[in-house]
Order: C-alpha cells, then sequence, then structure tokens
C-alpha cells in the first residue's frame, strides 16, 4: 500500500541481512546517543509524533494517473525530535506495519528502516541545520524545512534501486530504475515537504519550544497553548487521518510498485524472486498480520495509531531506565 515499503521479493537473503545489521548498528548507536540526555516528559511528544506520522502514512494521494504516493514523515520527525530519536520513533513505526498490517517485508525491514528513517533522519536533519543556520528567520527556516525534506525523502528513495542492484534481480538497467525513483518521488516529495512545511509552521506559531536546537532563535509566536494542548492536537488528528480520511487516500498503485510490477506490454524491471527463505518470512509474516493491507480501514487506522503510540512509549521508558541507571552508576563511582 505504501510507497517506499520495499516487499521480500524484492531483494536476497544476503543484502537484507546485511542491511538489517547495518540498521541495528545505527539503531544502537541512535539509543546510546538519546539515552545519555534523555528526559522522560519527552515520551509523551514522541508518542504522538510517532502516532500522527503512522495515521499520515495511510493517507496515499495521486501524484500522476495510476500512481500514488504518501508522506514520510523521517524529517519532520527528526527536526522535532533530533535524528536520533526520530530514527527510533520511524523504526517502531515501520514494525508496527511490518507486523501488524503487513506492510513492507519482514526481510526487508532493515532496508525500510534505512529508506525511510536513517537517510531522512540523519541526511534530512543535517540539510535543515546547515541551511536554517544560527538564527533562522521565518523565510530561512521555511525554506530549511522545505529543501530538507524534499532531498531527505528523494534520497531514500534512490536507495531502494542500490539495494536491488545489490541483490542482483535487475532485468532493466538500473538507471531506468533510479531515474523513475526519483522523477515519482521528487512529485512524492513535493507532497510530503508541503505538509511538513504546514505542520512546523503550526507548532512554530503555538509552540516554538519544540524545534530543539533552533527554538531559542525562532521569533516568539503569537496565540501560544501549552504542551498538553498541543499533544492533544496531534493526537486528535491522527485518530482522524487513521479512523476517517484513509477512507478516501487513493488506491492506485504506488510509485514503487508502478515501477516494478508489469502492468500489459510493459515487462517488469525486477526479476522474479522466489526462495525457501522468502517464502518462510512471508508465511510468518502473514501469520502475524491481524489486518493484513489495512483491512478494516478505520479499525486499522485507530489500531495502527494506538499501538504505535504504545511501542514508541515503551521505547522511550526504556531510553528514561537506562540513563537512570547510568545516572546511579555514576553516581556510586
Amino acid at each position: 500500500m505504501l510507497a517506499m515499503h520495499m516487499a521480500n521479493e524484492l531483494l536476497t537473503p544476503v543484502v537484507a541481512l546485511l542491511f538489517m545489521v547495518v540498521s541495528a548498528g545505527v539503531l544502537m548507536l541512535a539509543s546510546a546517543r538519546v539515552g545519555a540526555s534523555f528526559e522522560q516528559d519527552r515520551i509523551p511528544l514522541m508518542g504522538v509524533l510517532g502516532a500522527f506520522v503512522f495515521a499520515a502514512q495511510m493517507i496515499n494521494f495521486p501524484i500522476l494517473p495510476g500512481t500514488s504516493g504518501h508522506f514520510g514523515g523521517g524529517v519532520l520527525l527528526a527536526i522535532l525530535l533530533g535524528p536520533h530519536a526520530a530514527t527510533l520513533v520511524m523504526t517502531s513505526i515501520l514494525i508496527v506495519q511490518c507486523l501488524i498490517f503487513q506492510d513492507g517485508g519482514l526481510l526487508a525491514l532493515g532496508t525500510n528502516v534505512f529508506n525511510l528513517g536513517i537517510v531522512p533522519a540523519y541526511l534530512g536533519y543535517a540539510l535543515f541545520r546547515l541551511m536554517a543556520g544560527l538564527r533562522p528567520s521565518g523565510g530561512r527556516l521555511y525554506a530549511s524545512v522545505f529543501v530538507a525534506t524534499l532531498v531527505g525523502m528523494v534520497a531514500g528513495a534512490a536507495m531502494v534501486p542500490i539495494e536491488v542492484r545489490l541483490s542482483g534481480l535487475f532485468v532493466a538497467p538500473m538507471h531506468k530504475f533510479l531515474l523513475a525513483m526519483i522523477g515519482l518521488h521528487l512529485l512524492v516529495g513535493l507532497g510530503e515537504a508541503i505538509i511538513t512545511f504546514l505542520v512546523i509552521g503550526y507548532v512554530v506559531r503555538v509552540r516554538p519550544g519544540l524545534l530543539g536546537p533552533v527554538a531559542d532563535r525562532v521569533s516568539a509566536a503569537t496565540g501560544k497553548i501549552g504542551l498538553k494542548g498541543v499533544l492533544a492536537s496531534f493526537f486528535v488528528v491522527a485518530l482522524l487521518l487513521g479512523g476517517v480520511v484513509a477512507h478516501w487516500a487513493s488506491e492506485a498503485p504506488d510509485a514503487l510498485e508502478s515501477i516494478t510490477a508489469a502492468e500489459g506490454h510493459q515487462p517488469a524491471m525486477v526479476a522474479a524472486n522466489e526462495n525457501e527463505t522468502i517464502s518462510r518470512a512471508t508465511a510468518w509474516q502473514e501469520r502475524t498480520a491481524l489486518l493484513p493491507d489495512y483491512r478494516w480501514t478505520s479499525l486499522s487506522g485507530i489500531a495502527g495509531t494506538a499501538l504505535t503510540l504504545a511501542m514508541v512509549w515503551l521505547v522511550g521508558r526504556g531510553l528514561a531506565r537506562r540513563r537512570k541507571e547510568a545516572q546511579g552508576v555514576a553516581s556510586r563511582e
């Protein structure tokens, strides 16, 4: 259903394992960096932002006749939470999507974390900070958000052809796949950049302190509301998106599917890839998927939003516990 979520069949088991190891290593480093300075009061913000991104990702929007795209959210999370926490939150979203909704392959989970979480969060955040500078004005801030989101999304999409190439599955020239992915995801990225732009604009207006390192350099906002009000607004919007708006999401194939699937006289760009490991992974995933392909849309949207919130809360609690234990060890020393 969702663009850029790779299926098991787009990878060989060796390449899938490689990216699982790479992504796991980055997640361990991210966890260590976040845990060193993690404050427990960040848990609710991480949770509601994760729930919001999950719900927003359910809304596929048309980009060309017969092709759709969707919001990614990695750069938005990085701007509001920092790249380390953003990667952990996005990984939680992808695990819920994979195990409960069979969205993205189980073997491909490492690549999906890399493409949708690690690349947009770290690259997008670095570009945002570089462009925003030390004293971002309103125009400079929003331009930084827009460009960073667009580049982060497209860079993550560009990883897909590289991963397929490493798997040796192309039956068409790689440059055609790469250009198609970049071209379609430039359109998807424009939609994501606009959404991120609007969300950041809302945050600047009501609670600029959530912008983290650049918060004290943004002009004071008028009409501020309390943190609880901001958290409630994000959660309510998430429930509305997942429980109501998702009914009107585009049913057209997503950008990746439209490229890789054979249609009419157009041959597939990727070779058929079936082996025992892939079959077993797919069969196991089918058993765990309680709502495959977001069956019963409203239920899936509400359940996924709640499950993501719960999972991110557990991650946050683990980080808070780790920091408390580290402080206890330091005090005894």
